[in-house]
């Protein structure tokens, strides 16, 4: 007996059943992946209470070449983004405050050491400065990418071990990051699914991105989760959605 697939899909319809793109994940193998994560809940409680100033951090890809994200388009066309003869990339460098939502940024031309430790300084700067610190301890997470834990890293944290703490996330555990979720939002609402007329202008508006964000921490909250009841965040003017 032949069933039309049209049939089939009415009943998989009826039964609750949608038909959208799988996404790609991974699963973490660290064996201490459980014990992280709680020690991570315990930073943010920590971070609640006032004995520490808990930060998120991770770097950000930028190319000229535009992401793609489905959006609303009229039946029967097909929204076309132009792409560049060249592709060109930059590399953003980020950390978010989790109880208050600021956020301290570095674009460069290169996802090396030496532009996170300039990230490094601009945290030290921001949030516990001066020749001697008697405030909160930073606490700073971290995944397990390179530049994180090479020496001229170790050398520059060992620089500010009186103020400035690591953790490490378990390995591939992107969820428990939230500043991904920022990054998520910057490119529904910037990069993606629009083409720069050059890498300077992509530049520019991811700077006047942080702009915003600088005068709005309680958007900024809501992206990453950390309000008990978030508020909702504007949609995206392209009217765009991760796949």
């Amino acid at each position: 007996m032949h069933v039309a697939d049209s049939t089939i899909g009415r009943h998989l319809h009826r039964l609750g059943w949608t038909l959208v793109r799988p996404v790609l994940t991974v699963q973490s193998r660290d064996p201490a992946y459980a014990s992280k994560a709680d020690e991570l809940e315990q930073l943010k409680e920590r971070a609640k209470r006032g004995e520490i100033t808990l930060l998120f951090e991770d770097e950000l890809d930028l190319n000229l070449l535009p992401g793609v994200l489905r959006c609303w388009t009229r039946v029967g066309e097909q929204r076309k983004i132009p792409t560049p003869g060249i592709n060109q990339k930059r590399y953003g460098f980020g950390a978010v405050n989790f109880l208050t939502g600021e956020v301290v940024s570095h674009l460069a031309e290169r996802k090396n050491s030496t532009n996170f430790c300039t990230l490094v300084e601009a945290i030290v700067s921001r949030f516990c400065p001066g020749a001697i610190w008697t405030g909160p301890k930073v606490v700073l997470v971290l995944d397990n990418y390179i530049i994180h834990q090479s020496k001229l890293t170790q050398e520059t944290l060992t620089k500010y071990m009186d103020r400035l703490e690591v953790f490490h996330l378990p390995t591939y555990s992107p969820k428990l990051n939230v500043i991904e979720l920022l990054w998520k939002y910057l490119r529904a609402t910037v990069t993606h699914n629009h083409l720069f007329a050059s890498i300077d202008e992509l530049v520019a508006a991811v700077h006047q991105f942080f702009a915003d964000l600088a005068n709005d921490p309680t958007t900024v909250l809501s992206i990453i989760g950390a309000q008990p009841e978030p508020q909702p965040v504007d949609s995206p003017q392209n009217l765009c959605s991760a796949i």
